[in-house]
């Protein structure tokens, strides 16, 4: 499943990164914008959260039908307005990725905290935030 064709995300136009890193991006329209010119803070933070979402699947594909992942809570930073096309990223490195798999088969959840970095057309970090999902076992 790709996140980019839920309904929500569609109405965003969010799309596939092309960049290297790059997993989601928004693209460079006026229906985002807030009353300074720039791209608004709720577009940015779906961008974010989508792209967490989108990571989540593509580096656990396995549990795509076996587990329910629930946005649990979020904390972000707006660092300088955003101009034009946004991309976003997480910076976890594949070693760094957590081992949640005995977590989930022995308690039937799980917790991750995932990183989201959201950078402009000039590669200015714009805004960085962390989602936390909830991660419990799908009944079968």
């Amino acid at each position: 499943m790709n996140l980019h064709e839920i309904p929500f995300a569609r109405l965003l136009a969010l799309e596939p990164g092309k960049e290297e890193a790059c997993i989601l991006a928004l693209p460079d329209a006026p229906q985002y914008l807030n009353h300074l010119g720039t791209v608004a803070a709720a577009a940015q933070f779906s961008l974010a959260e989508f792209t967490s979402g989108q990571w989540l699947l593509n580096t656990y594909p396995e549990w795509a039908d076996r587990v329910v992942p629930m946005l649990r809570r979020s904390e972000v930073r707006f660092r300088k307005p955003a101009h034009g096309r946004l991309r976003a990223s997480v910076p976890i490195s594949p070693a760094a990725q957590p081992d949640l798999a005995q977590e989930l088969e022995t308690r039937g959840r799980a917790l991750i905290s995932i990183p989201v970095q959201v950078h402009d057309e000039q590669g200015i970090l714009v805004m960085e935030g962390s989602y936390e999902w909830f991660l419990g076992k799908r009944e079968v």
